[in-house]
């Protein structure tokens, strides 16, 4: 008798295991090569880590600065103004990230030191200035991967505790909703929020959130009430093995995760980083998918790419930041370049 019980339980937990770690497999072997690149702007003393354009404006957050963000005319390259004073005065900002939105045309900052969701606008003079746009929701802060709509902010709570995935807070009742990893794990974890750390896109219009993972080559499909509809695996190996020593993810083999996202009305792009620790660079692809998690395009960099990157979909180009070494100058540099991406 306990011998059926035991073989009863190893099935039922293998089933409940299967079926939360169940995903497509999507195939990137027929990618696009992204080459050639338009360079727009070339830092050899700053360490640009986010991009946004609006209009004519290109907006660099900066770190290792005195100022946080500079504001370039992207048409005559030439920088406007710099803004954010680093510190922790009452003005100063400490380490500002661009608001994702597919519905809210305005420059937003997530800066923690103020608690307040940031807006960088024009005065009556046409000059650039950072004023409070709304306070930080108690319950959310402090977040990252922030997404803001009409009626929703979408995030992920920096808290080395929280074993949840991403929150929607509810702007109208102040209400929060938490989602957890739809993944099981061979261990336990010493940190769920580092081990499930993730990128979070939101469109309200579409009652879409798609989630991808750092460490963990997937893409999550979710609604506005937290329902998980559907996961994406870009690679046999998508789920990495945890240590049961350290009760860390064990990555010294590689391992592939997404690191950034930008999303727009129709689709989804998502930066995919592949890290081999024997290879010389990281390599990176930009996957475009739409808001059920279907890739519609895929495009391989043959540069070393990072950051947040902007989309034009208009133009078809994605604008994000290059970094390689300079013979010349025997130093690191920083451009923002563009791809053509027809």
């Amino acid at each position: 008798m306990k011998i059926v019980f035991y073989i009863i339980l190893c099935i039922s937990i293998f089933s409940c295991t299967s079926t939360k770690n169940n995903s497509d497999f999507v195939d990137l072997s027929e990618s696009t090569i992204l080459q050639s690149p338009e360079t727009i702007l070339r830092f050899e003393d700053k360490y640009p880590v986010s991009i946004k354009i609006v209009d004519s404006l290109l907006f660099v957050i900066n770190i290792k600065a005195d100022t946080c963000i500079d504001v370039y005319n992207i048409e005559t390259r030439q920088k406007i103004k710099s803004l954010g004073s680093v510190g922790y005065g009452a003005d100063d900002l400490i380490n500002p990230t661009f608001i994702l939105s597919v519905d809210v045309d305005r420059v937003l900052l997530d800066e923690g030191n103020l608690k307040k969701i940031v807006e960088i606008e024009k005065d009556d003079n046409g000059a650039l200035l950072l004023k409070e746009y709304i306070p930080y929701p108690d319950s959310i802060f402090i977040s990252s991967e922030t997404n803001l709509s009409k009626n929703y902010i979408v995030g992920r709570k920096i808290d080395a505790t929280n074993p949840n995935m991403f929150f929607v807070y509810n702007r109208n009742t102040g209400k929060t909703l938490k989602a957890k990893c739809p993944i099981t794990l061979n261990e336990s974890v010493s940190d769920y929020n580092y081990t499930f750390a993730s990128i979070v896109a939101l469109n309200e219009q579409q009652n879409r959130i798609l989630v991808g993972m750092y460490f963990f080559d997937l893409i999550h499909v979710y609604d506005l009430e937290g329902k998980h509809i559907q996961t994406f695996k870009f690679s046999e190996k998508c789920i990495p093995d945890v240590n049961k020593n350290t009760k860390m993810l064990a990555l010294d083999n590689g391992y592939s995760g997404f690191t950034r996202c930008f999303p727009t009305e129709k689709y989804c792009y998502l930066l995919r980083m592949i890290v081999s620790p024997m290879a010389e660079k990281t390599e990176s692809m930009l996957i475009q998918t739409d808001w059920n998690g279907n890739m519609i395009n895929s495009y391989r960099f043959v540069d070393n790419v990072s950051g947040q990157f902007y989309i034009d979909e208009n133009a078809h180009k994605v604008y994000i930041i290059r970094n390689e070494w300079d013979a010349d100058i025997n130093e690191e540099v920083f451009d923002i370049v563009s791809f053509n991406l027809k």
